[in-house]
């Protein structure tokens, strides 16, 4: 992410049409490049220390996929209940590479040398399109459930009450653990970044300089601001966009993060979600 990381759209963007679909142009190369970095990391690795950000996004999941080429790409999800993680469904199939197995990580800094948890079910959403992209969610369920722990705990979801609710003119919270900028590599150590991004909610701003043109219904996609080069980056596929300590000092989970710019992170393009508000009754059928 620009100041972010693993695991995201744009105002002025060329169409991702002309690139060959987000495990091609992303996934693989970065789940690559942050294996490698993790394996470099091990032999220097201080014995005792505790990652820096180590329980600030408790409901942020990694996802390592692999796909029916055998090629290995990566993701991000939420946590969304104690056996369920809500991600964007081009994780699974982007529409020229298609999943063969998905396995989680939770509650850790790492994602290759990390404890993984089998995926035993996967939802894709019945209305999902890669072109044009629409309705990008899909729900993973996990083998055993996931005991609440300080680091690593369900995200909260919004209510009906908040149907209406654009989110437009807060600053949200969008976390994963991938790149902090266009050329960085990963450090000595892996950690989970976040940053807070404006939503806004100009839509010639957002929509006409998308990488590829969603199927548009304002009511199902939300945008962020990618001014002064904060945002998303390679990896932050399917993350979770939340409104900060917006109900009882718990994050709020308000997007998905689905549309990510092709041409660069750092570029000041917008970044497009799926609104959760717009499919709150499909993610509760599903959990």
């Amino acid at each position: 992410m620009k100041f972010l990381i693993l695991f995201s759209v744009v105002v002025g963007l060329v169409a991702q049409a002309l690139g060959l679909g987000y495990h091609e142009d992303v996934g693989i190369p970065e789940a690559a490049r942050i294996r490698q970095a993790e394996m470099r990391q091990m032999s220097s690795r201080i014995i005792g220390g505790m990652p820096a950000a180590y329980g600030d996004n408790p409901y942020l999941a990694g996802l390592i996929i692999t796909l029916v080429s055998n090629q290995m790409s990566i993701c991000s999800g939420t946590l969304v209940s104690q056996k369920k993680v809500l991600t964007a469904a081009q994780c699974w199939s982007d529409g020229y590479q298609q999943g063969r197995k998905i396995e989680v990580v939770l509650g850790e800094t790492q994602l290759f040398y990390s404890y993984r948890r089998e995926v035993t079910g996967i939802s894709v959403h019945p209305g999902y399109t890669s072109k044009p992209l629409s309705n990008d969610l899909a729900m993973l369920t996990l083998r055993y459930t996931v005991n609440n722990y300080n680091y690593m705990y369900p995200v909260t979801l919004p209510f009906e009450s908040d149907v209406n609710n654009t989110f437009a003119g807060i600053g949200a919270k969008v976390s994963g653990f991938g790149k902090t900028s266009d050329w960085s590599q990963v450090g000595p150590k892996t950690d989970q970044q976040s940053v807070i991004v404006p939503v806004i909610d100009n839509w010639y701003e957002c929509y006409y300089g998308l990488p590829q043109r969603p199927a548009y219904n304002s009511d199902k996609i939300l945008c962020t601001s990618g001014a002064n080069g904060f945002g998303t980056c390679g990896g932050d596929l399917g993350g979770p966009l939340v409104a900060p300590e917006y109900f009882n000092g718990t994050d709020v989970l308000i997007g998905v993060t689905s549309i990510q710019s092709n041409m660069g992170c750092q570029n000041g393009f917008s970044t497009g979600y799926m609104r959760v508000t717009a499919y709150l009754s499909w993610i509760k059928r599903n959990l």
